[in-house]
């Protein structure tokens, strides 16, 4: 694909949610997303397990996942018109573990580990390409805006040392750039602690609210800057947080553990929503299987880049298709105004059946792919326990 000139893609990765819980209100538009009814106007206030060992379980069948789905017409009024208006996608999915392997997933393909290292103090740093080496070689512009911490990009050696950390901004920097019209073609944004989405340790009935409406801010921050017409945006989420969801998915590669020493599903992990938007995205629900992998393949094809040389992501289905030049869709409503929903189908579409993962599945992950040459293997540090976790209680 030869991209799409003068175009723009921006990332925005919040925290811990699957696709039934955050979007029960799209299965009124055709959307394979479950709607039991009796939806919570509020987000569950404190967090579950669902690192790799809750996960296995979870996905084994013995660890029952928080089966709650919030009101997304209240809790997260903005996303949930987006997802209306614009590409809902219902078949998106991430690892089976917690955050740093689906936010690295994310930005380069690959998981050096199973698990979060220290968010505080001494941290692996890893020499893996990503799609800001594959912007840099290309001479197209690029920028990243971790949280407050440096995370996750501080976990990649070319994005914590010259020249690539000159293009790494604190969140705060986004939205003044935006306004200015200064941020380059490739940008990925993380959001600060409390307004990542994730759900508190510490009791904060806001948490949700507080991230959905920086998200909302910093879109808004785009247009003033002129930057809508030519920019597709990216939504999605970096795990499944210790929530259920009802469709499985395919298990493409697999991990060994010590009650799966044969190997047990790392990709794919539960479903994962992700919604795309811009002033060339129609509506449409997507139903093509895809993981974190895809996104950093979407921006290659939307701005031409080269390959990656990551086969997890050279080899990824793309969205980019579903981006239309010809077309020109309005903006959306700016923050702190009333949001009127799309009035839904008088009959409920069913959902578009979804083709089987077209690659092969049960595969043993691969080492990993480096830029110093050296041998990352596939990870092997995701403990499972024989027993599941304990399902934590409110705080």
């Amino acid at each position: 694909m030869s991209g799409i000139p003068g175009h723009r893609v921006i990332v925005f990765l919040q925290e811990n949610k699957t696709t039934d819980f955050y979007f029960a209100s799209m299965a009124a538009w055709g959307a394979a997303v479950a709607d039991n009814g009796a939806l919570l106007e509020s987000p569950p206030n404190f967090d579950q397990p669902h690192d790799r060992n809750a996960w296995v379980h979870h996905s084994m069948g013995d660890y029952a996942a928080v089966a709650a789905q919030v009101d997304s017409d209240v809790v997260i009024p903005f996303y949930s018109w987006l997802a209306k208006q614009f590409v809902f996608c219902d078949h998106h999915f991430g690892s089976g573990s917690n955050s740093t392997p689906g936010h690295m997933l994310a930005v380069g393909g690959q998981m050096p580990t199973m698990k979060n290292p220290p968010f505080v103090g001494a941290h692996p740093v890893w020499d893996l390409p990503s799609i800001f080496t594959v912007a840099q070689a290309a001479g197209v512009s690029w920028a990243a805006f971790p949280d407050h911490s440096g995370y996750p990009a501080k976990l990649y050696r070319s994005l914590s040392t010259p020249p690539g950390h000159a293009n790494v901004h604190p969140p705060s920097q986004f939205v003044p750039m935006a306004k200015a019209g200064t941020l380059p073609q490739v940008c990925y944004v993380w959001s600060p602690g409390g307004y990542d989405e994730h759900p508190p340790l510490v009791s904060d009935p806001t948490y949700v609210t507080k991230g959905h409406d920086l998200v909302w801010q910093r879109v808004q921050a785009v247009i003033d800057g002129g930057g809508w017409d030519d920019t597709t945006f990216v939504l999605t989420w970096d795990d499944w947080g210790g929530y259920a969801d009802s469709v499985p998915t395919p298990s493409i590669e697999t991990l060994p553990d010590a009650l799966h020493p044969s190997g047990y599903a790392a990709i794919g992990g539960s479903r994962i929503p992700l919604v795309m938007f811009g002033g060339r995205v129609p509506q449409r629900i997507d139903t093509q299987w895809h993981s974190h992998a895809s996104i950093p393949r979407t921006i290659i094809d939307l701005l031409g880049l080269p390959p990656m040389n990551v086969p997890r992501v050279d080899d990824a289905p793309s969205l980019a298709h579903l981006v239309d030049s010809t077309v020109s869709r309005p903006a959306p409503p700016a923050p702190g105004t009333a949001i009127t929903q799309p009035t839904p189908p008088s009959v409920r579409p069913k959902p578009e059946p979804t083709a089987p993962w077209a690659g092969p599945l049960g595969q043993p992950m691969p080492p990993l792919v480096t830029l110093d040459g050296s041998v990352v293997p596939a990870p092997t540090d995701g403990i499972v326990h024989p027993r599941p976790p304990r399902p934590h209680k409110p705080v």
